[in-house]
C-alpha cells in the first residue's frame, strides 16, 4: 500500500495540470521523430524482405504498417491543426499502433518465437508518454495482459515461461524509469514556469510587470488582431505622500490592494494592467473603441475609491487613496504601428488628468 501511495500520489497531478503544455510541446517532438524512425525501419524490413528469405505474410505486414505510419503521421498534422489537446491521444495510438504491429509480427511468423518487438514496447511506452502514471499504467498493463493472453493460448509452454519472465522483468524496469522520467521532465518544467512567471510579475501587486507589457505591445507587429485598441496609463495620487506619512510598509499594502483591484477589473472587462514602475500602471484591451474607454476608466476609479484605503491628509487627499487616469484608442488597420507612440499619447493624457485636479479621467 505504501508502494502504491508513493508511486502515484508524490504530486504528479499539480505537477502535470500546472505544466500541461509543456508535457504537450514534449509529445509534439515526441511523436514526428519516433514516428520517422519506425517509418524508416519498417521500409527497410519491406525492402529487405524481398531479397532475404521472409516469409510472405511477414512482409505484408512491414509493407502494411509502413502505409499505416504514413496514414498515421498524415492524420496527426491534420487534427492537430483544428484541436489544440490531441497530442498525447495521438502518443497513445502510436504506441497501440506499434503494439498491435509486434503482436502482428508474432502472428505472421507462427507464434514460434520469444517476444522481441512485444517486450520493446512494453517497456518503451512508459519511458515515452509524458502523462499522468496511473493512465500510463493502465495502457501498459493492459498491453502486458493482452500479450501474455496470446502467448498463452498461441505459443508452447516453454515459450509462454520465457515470455512471462521476459514481460515482467521489462514491464517493471519500464514503468520504474518511466516514473523516474516523467517526475524529473515535470519538475524540469515546473522550474522553468516558476521562474518565468517570477522574471514576468511584480512582487508586489502580482500583476505583470514592464517586460512583459513590452512583450504583449511587441507582439503586435506580429498581427494585427494582437495589436491592443485601447491603453490606459494609470497614477496613484499623492503616492509619495502617502508613503511618507504612513510609512513604507502601509505603502507596500497599499500597492498590493490595488494591484488585486486591477487583476479583478481586468477578468471582468477582458484586460490586462502592468505595473510600469514605482506608482504607475498601464492597461492593455483589445476590444474597446474610446467611449467604452471612457465608461471604463470612470469605472476604474471608482473601483479604487471603493476600497477604501485610508488616506487623510489635510489639503492633499480626498480621505482615501484615488487614481488618475489617461487613455487612448488606437486603429488595428493602422500600417505603423508604433507601440512606444502610444505610451506616449496615453501617457500625455495621464498629464492632463493630473493637470485636472488628479482622481479623474482624461483621454487622448
Amino acid at each position: 500500500m505504501f508502494f502504491i501511495r508513493r508511486f502515484f500520489l508524490t504530486g504528479e497531478k499539480d505537477l502535470f495540470n500546472n505544466n500541461y503544455k509543456a508535457a504537450e510541446d514534449f509529445s509534439s517532438a515526441v511523436i514526428p521523430v519516433v514516428s520517422a524512425i519506425l517509418g524508416i525501419i519498417l521500409m527497410g524490413l519491406a525492402v529487405a524482405s524481398f531479397s532475404l528469405d521472409f516469409d510472405e505474410l511477414v512482409r505484408k505486414v512491414y509493407i502494411l504498417f509502413f502505409f499505416i505510419n504514413l496514414a498515421y503521421i498524415a492524420l496527426y498534422y491534420v487534427v492537430k491543426r483544428f484541436f489544440k489537446k490531441c497530442v498525447i491521444p495521438f502518443v497513445y495510438l502510436f504506441f497501440a499502433m506499434y503494439f498491435a504491429f509486434a503482436i502482428l509480427v508474432s502472428y505472421a511468423n507462427g507464434f514460434t518465437r520469444e517476444y522481441v518487438s512485444v517486450v520493446c514496447v512494453i517497456f518503451i511506452m512508459p519511458i515515452l508518454i509524458l502523462d499522468r502514471s496511473y493512465r500510463v499504467t493502465i495502457f501498459t498493463s493492459a498491453a502486458l495482459l493482452i500479450s501474455l493472453y496470446v502467448s498463452f493460448r498461441k505459443k508452447t509452454p516453454h515459450l509462454f515461461s520465457q515470455d512471462v519472465v521476459n514481460l515482467l522483468v521489462y514491464y517493471f524496469a519500464g514503468m520504474v524509469m518511466g516514473r523516474s522520467v516523467r517526475m524529473s521532465r515535470l519538475k524540469g518544467y515546473d522550474s522553468e514556469r516558476v521562474l518565468t512567471i517570477e522574471r514576468n510579475t511584480d512582487s508586489l501587486t502580482k500583476l505583470a510587470n514592464r517586460r512583459k507589457l513590452f512583450e504583449y505591445l511587441r507582439r503586435g507587429n506580429e498581427s494585427l488582431l494582437m495589436r491592443p485598441t485601447g491603453m490606459f496609463m494609470i497614477d496613484i495620487d499623492h503616492f509619495k505622500q502617502y508613503n511618507d506619512h504612513y510609512g513604507h510598509r502601509a505603502g507596500d499594502i497599499c500597492l498590493g490592494l490595488i494591484g488585486r483591484c486591477f487583476a479583478d477589473f481586468g477578468e471582468k472587462r477582458k484586460m490586462k494592467f502592468f505595473r510600469y514602475g514605482g506608482e504607475e500602471f498601464c492597461g492593455l484591451c483589445w476590444s474597446m473603441d474610446y467611449l467604452e474607454l471612457a465608461s471604463c476608466a470612470e469605472e476604474l476609479l471608482q473601483a479604487v475609491r471603493d476600497l477604501r484605503i485610508l488616506f487623510n491628509i489635510d489639503g492633499s487627499s480626498n480621505g482615501v487613496v484615488t487614481i488618475s487616469v489617461g487613455y487612448a484608442a488606437f486603429g488595428r488597420e493602422e500600417s505603423d504601428y508604433n507601440f512606444e507612440t502610444m505610451i506616449k499619447v496615453t501617457d500625455a493624457a495621464l498629464y492632463s488628468a493630473k493637470a485636472h485636479g488628479r482622481n479623474c479621467a482624461r483621454g487622448s
